[in-house]
């Protein structure tokens, strides 16, 4: 009588083919009796991911755990939630986070297990974006928070692999070229600017490249006038509705810069203008500290910022830019055009290295940290 075939063990695995779903499939036995599956579109795709499984298992990793991606993620949004609490992690990357898990992760993929999920699963959800219209940075920024909490669950064992990380972004439409102001377009705003109450933030912005947070978070005990420098040491942020002094974007974002003559100038008589209106506001006066405020020393929102630079370009009739594109592009534009290198405009704009300026601010038009002082003041002269 023939031998019947012993039972198959623990962590052995069968293929098989399904001529229902025509895939193949492969059935492993977890150690606690329950069959773990996979499947591939051909026998060498199955049998791959089989053997991912068996290794998990030889690993003790948890393959046959049913943990689901959604109640992980709220899992996770809590422990970004709490280290905003402790200040250790900025408001407004837990709602960014937030937004991208609850509008996009969790009804695409959080009904799935944990160990289930596939890099193609996240490129499924990555086209889905594309194809509603959303930008490659969009998308990028979406599959970087799905990533960051696929780290946090490999870390506790319960991937085996970050399928985000793993995952390729989609094709998406080149963004949009940022404009920024032509050397004969900056002389007609700052001509524009001349007697507006906030001239001097204009030329701040435009001859040293701060960023919009950095200018309306600039402070007068950062600015010192005998010596014509200024410190940038943080940042003004919208969070939850409320505007909040904080850190700088970056450490490499704290830095001292000399000011060009015209920089200078224009903040010696914004100084002088803006103690007038302390004086005309008097109780109502809000002693902020800022160096740009509103007529009564509040701090500058960055929509009303946006408003004012749009009058200033209309009345100096060129293109409307927004106050990034005056400050970071601009100023980068036409300090490359004069011929500063690219490493010194890196050191002015607070950046780590050269790549985001080739990326993001190089355009069309052609040291120390003081570099930049000589090339604005022939642009546009000394004040």
């Amino acid at each position: 009588m023939a031998r019947k075939p012993a039972r198959r063990g623990n962590r052995e695995g069968t293929i098989y083919f399904s001529a229902r779903d025509r895939v193949y499939r492969g059935a492993v036995t977890l150690p606690d009796g329950r069959r773990r599956y996979v499947s591939g579109k051909d026998r060498e795709t199955c049998a791959a991911r089989l053997i991912e499984v068996q290794a998990e298992l030889s690993q003790g990793l948890p393959a046959g755990g049913t943990d689901r991606l959604g109640p992980f993620l709220k899992w996770w949004l809590g422990t970004l939630e709490a280290k905003a609490t402790a200040e250790t992690k900025s408001v407004n990357t837990v709602d960014n986070a937030t937004w991208a898990v609850e509008r996009w992760i969790k009804p695409a993929l959080g009904g799935k297990r944990l160990r289930e999920l596939e890099p193609e699963h996240v490129e499924q959800l990555l086209a889905t974006m594309v194809a509603a219209g959303k930008s490659r940075r969009t998308v990028a920024r979406v599959k970087s928070y799905l990533g960051q909490a696929l780290a946090a669950a490999e870390r506790r064992g319960k991937v085996r692999r970050n399928v985000a990380r793993i995952a390729e972004m989609p094709a998406t439409k080149a963004p949009a070229e940022r404009r920024f102001l032509s050397p004969d377009e900056a002389r007609k705003v700052l001509k524009a600017a001349g007697g507006d109450r906030l001239e001097a933030l204009f030329v701040t912005a435009l001859m040293l490249g701060l960023r919009p947070g950095e200018l309306t978070g600039l402070r007068w005990v950062d600015v010192d006038l005998a010596t014509g420098t200024l410190a940038v040491t943080g940042s003004l942020k919208t969070e939850r509705g409320k505007l909040r002094l904080g850190d700088t974007k970056t450490s490499r974002s704290r830095r001292r810069l000399d000011l060009p003559a015209p920089v200078l100038g224009a903040l010696r008589r914004h100084r002088k203008h803006q103690l007038k209106e302390h004086r005309a506001a008097g109780a109502s006066w809000v002693d902020s500290g800022l160096v740009f405020t509103t007529s009564i020393g509040t701090p500058i929102h960055r929509s009303n910022l946006r408003r004012a630079l749009r009058a200033l370009t209309e009345r100096a009739k060129v293109p409307n830019v927004s106050p990034n594109e005056l400050g970071r592009h601009s100023a980068a534009s036409l300090l490359h055009d004069a011929g500063v290198p690219l490493e010194v405009i890196a050191d002015l704009l607070g950046h780590a290295s050269t790549r985001m300026l080739e990326q993001h601010y190089r355009h069309r038009v052609r040291a120390t940290m003081s570099a930049h002082v000589a090339p604005m003041e022939h642009l546009f002269g000394s004040d």
